[in-house]
């Protein structure tokens, strides 16, 4: 008859843990809790030695970094007024390209004619050189070529009409100044497109209506002509012309009209024997019977 029994520890081993349980009860699965608190018992020096290390480390890599304080300017896009004036741009629809008109903006607020002027007013250009350490540029290189923020940040936050403008400086008031003057500077230059694409538009149109008076002018001229080589009256003459006949034609009638009205009174007295001045009226005589 067969039967488990422990297995006898051979003698002079030890186990490698005092607390850990040799036999059946070391194999059944991780080592316990007292294992491990008597792992930080004995090792506890060298673990504060380097949490101490670390803290120290972190605080002379702290004092030794230069802060950077990032300032945020919030623009809100308006597509309410028509994209034009006349024709079918002033009923155009401008729903469907959203995301098409705010990439273009966002492009526009990181295009030089934007940040040129920002970037001169600043210096920021030299600061970026200096706080990156890269190699000076020389005023021809910077003149001749675009202007780029590396510290300038525009994003868009989905499903808005909303363009945040971000920049980064050590300095808290120059991030805040420099954010500001570009949002500034990019609604004037919205500003400078629109009025530009209108004065543009407005210079087409009187070209335009010159064109068409010139046209005009001509086709009376050549009109004019063609009437007097077919000796045809003007439709304005001859309607000038019918007025003044039907006028004449109703004075005359008017006349005619008093005319006859005078006619029959003068008939109507010589029917009634009343004497009209200048014409003798007859007289009856009496005639003598013979006897």
């Amino acid at each position: 008859m067969n039967r488990n029994l422990p297995v006898p520890m051979e003698e002079g081993r030890t186990p490698a843990f005092p607390n850990w349980p040799a036999g059946p009860e070391a194999d059944a699965g991780a080592p316990p809790f007292a294992h491990h608190l008597w792992v930080l018992r004995r090792h506890r020096w060298k673990i504060l030695a380097f949490i101490a290390a670390c803290e120290l480390a972190t605080l002379i890599v702290s004092s030794r970094v230069t802060p950077i304080y990032e300032s945020t300017t919030v623009i809100d896009i308006d597509r309410e007024a028509p994209a034009g004036v006349i024709g079918d741009a002033a009923t155009r629809s401008n729903g469907n390209d959203a995301d098409q008109f705010l990439a273009t903006q966002i492009r526009l607020i990181e295009a030089d004619a934007v940040l040129r002027p920002v970037a001169q007013k600043y210096k920021l250009l030299e600061r970026e050189q200096q706080f990156r350490n890269l190699p000076q540029l020389s005023p021809a290189q910077v003149e001749g070529a675009p202007t780029l923020l590396r510290r300038l940040k525009v994003v868009r936050p989905p499903n808005t009409y909303l363009l945040l403008i971000s920049y980064r400086s050590p300095d808290a008031h120059l991030a805040a100044d420099v954010a500001n003057a570009i949002a500034n500077s990019y609604l004037q230059h919205a500003y400078n497109l629109r009025v530009r694409s209108s004065t543009n538009l407005a210079s087409y149109m009187e070209k335009e209506l010159e064109g068409l008076k010139a046209k005009m002018e001509a086709s009376t001229q050549r009109l004019f002509q063609f009437e007097r080589e077919l000796n045809v009256i003007n439709p304005e003459e001859k309607t000038n012309i019918l007025s003044s006949r039907l006028l004449q034609l109703n004075t005359e009638y008017t006349n005619a009209q008093a005319d006859r009205v005078r006619k029959e009174a003068a008939f109507h007295s010589v029917q009634g024997g009343i004497g009209i001045p200048g014409i003798r009226q007859p007289r009856a005589h009496a005639g003598r019977r013979g006897s």
